[in-house]
């Protein structure tokens, strides 16, 4: 626990204890002081990075209920948070730096800096972005390719004549075909397929590329963190270049983001399923980027199309009986009350707590960064936000 959240318990404590020793109104007419607050507003940093900054209340948000939902964070209601950044009207409007140490996943780039956190499964987002970029390039030539077509290995076990069949997209929409399940089992299983092909195997694209078809492409979704590493891969053939210079050069640099880095499986290829590592700010643009149909401050670094494409629903999730409303090219897709309104959103999301929130409607990106792993409720808070405190928060 941070040594301030520890004084501010303990300050909390004594005042519950003056109170209940008679003050607020005891016959000796003293006066009870208000208890401390845990968390004050302050605007922004401006810093060079290409936010341009505002308040909350200039941007047509209410500080008060922004400000009673930081002290839930820092009072343990909202448990496990690292970081919380919100743009509106595409300004910088609240960053909140939680974590002042560095954590058990940042030793995959020996990264020292508590400000930059590694996004698990939102890296899934970006890599996407990359193939869309790709695709504006010339480098592929749609989503319809033929996913297997976009790598070089000479043989595959297991095949199957539906691997000719399957798609870029189907890959995207993780519709693939091949025999998966991520999700039976917690990642710290051994036993869970995602842990248990990259420890037992080198190449993880070929790995994934070589399991059994059990199911047409583009037919059944099960949640696949290979077949995203494997579409960086992709990337790479198509691109003729290493997939980080790639992104620096053609969405990070351009956006400012200079401290992006990416853990890397044992070739040598950025794990484009769960290892990118980027500032909250930083995490923000994109979801700024997309908002805007693919422009940064004037830049245009993806097509509106592929911006469009990614946040449609190519699988309806809406039996799932939560709020998610279905699946686009590596992006959540659900809906926010407000008022009378049913507003659309499309979402990042990372194991722990690693999430961009996009309401277009509001223009507004809201970035979490946390440690939740153990703790499935600690992750649904961050819903709970959005919708209860963030959202309502907007005049």
């Amino acid at each position: 626990m941070r040594k301030t959240t520890i004084r501010l318990a303990v300050t909390a404590a004594l005042y519950l204890a003056i109170a209940g020793c008679g003050g607020g109104g005891g016959g000796d007419g003293s006066v009870v002081p208000a208890p401390p607050q845990l968390w004050t507003y302050t605007a922004p940093l401006v810093n060079g990075d290409g936010w341009e900054v505002s308040t909350l209340a200039a941007e047509g948000m209410d500080e008060a209920r922004i400000t009673r939902m930081m002290e839930h964070v820092h009072d343990g209601t909202y448990p496990g948070i690292d970081s919380i950044a919100i743009a509106r009207n595409n300004r910088l409007v609240l960053v909140e730096q939680i974590r002042t140490t560095t954590g058990e996943f940042d030793d995959w780039i020996n990264n020292h800096d508590p400000n930059r956190h590694v996004l698990h499964s939102t890296s899934k987002s970006f890599t996407s972005a990359l193939i869309g970029i790709a695709i504006d390039q010339g480098h592929i030539p749609s989503t319809q390719v033929g996913f297997y077509s976009l790598f070089n290995y000479a043989t595959y076990q297991n095949w199957d004549p539906r691997k000719d069949q399957m798609t870029l997209e189907d890959a995207l929409t993780m519709r693939l075909g091949i025999e998966w399940d991520e999700w039976s089992l917690p990642y710290t299983d051994p036993n869970n397929d995602l842990v248990f092909l990259e420890n037992n195997n080198r190449d993880w694209s070929k790995a994934l590329l070589d399991l059994p078809v059990t199911s047409d492409p583009g037919t059944a979704f099960a949640y696949n963190t290979a077949a995203t590493i494997a579409i960086g891969q992709a990337l790479e053939n198509a691109t003729g270049i290493p997939m980080a210079d790639f992104a620096n050069q053609h969405l990070f640099y351009p956006m400012d983001i200079t401290t992006a880095a990416w853990g890397m499986t044992p070739t040598g290829l950025p794990n484009g399923g769960s290892g990118l590592f980027l500032l909250t700010r930083d995490m923000l643009k994109f979801g700024q980027l997309f908002i805007d149909d693919g422009v940064w401050q004037g830049q245009a670094l993806i097509s509106p199309e592929w911006i469009a494409d990614s946040v449609t629903r190519h699988v309806d999730l809406t039996s799932w009986g939560t709020s998610t409303r279905g699946y686009g090219l590596q992006w959540w897709l659900a809906d926010f009350v407000y008022g009378t309104q049913v507003l659309e959103a499309y979402v990042t999301s990372g194991y722990g707590g690693q999430y961009i929130y996009c309401v277009p409607d509001l223009d507004l990106v809201v970035a979490f960064t946390g440690h939740n792993y153990a703790n499935g409720a600690g992750v649904e808070n961050l819903y709970t936000m959005m919708r209860n405190s963030i959202i309502p928060s907007i005049n």
